[in-house]
């Protein structure tokens, strides 16, 4: 059975119990790395000029404390499958979607990949669906 790394274990812990719960869940199935809960304002500038987010700080959900979005890598995911990217996006969102609707979590989740466009689908970006 998959189980998180120290490190990964330590993002986790930095984010919002619904998407603990969420990832919790996806690691009994799915080997998995958490690559970024929260970021400093440090990490936050850094993301933006390396192209791995589209905003500055504070105006990103994983800059919020708790995070109320996380970072998730499939251990052995090649960043081209764009077939398994799909398929471990909709497992994640299948999975989140049933807890949501057993109680377990409160909030709804979106993930990058949700736009369509297929590059985005390559991203392990999820975050908590909060309605304007």
């Amino acid at each position: 059975m998959p189980h998180f790394s120290k490190e990964s274990q330590q993002q986790l812990q930095t984010c919002h119990h619904d998407l603990q719960a969420i990832f919790s869940a996806v690691e009994q199935e799915v080997d998995c790395e958490i690559r970024c809960g929260h970021r400093t304002q440090q990490e936050q500038e850094q993301a933006f000029a390396e192209g791995r987010s589209g905003f500055h700080w504070p105006d990103s959900h994983h800059n919020d404390k708790p995070a109320m979005a996380v970072d998730v890598m499939p251990v052995n995911m090649e960043p081209d499958d764009f077939g398994r990217w799909h398929w471990f996006g909709g497992y994640v969102k299948g999975l989140a979607d049933r807890l949501y609707a057993e109680g377990v979590v409160t909030h709804r989740l979106h993930w990058s990949g949700d736009h369509g466009d297929p590059e985005l689908t390559k991203f392990p970006h999820f975050e908590i669906y909060m309605p304007h």
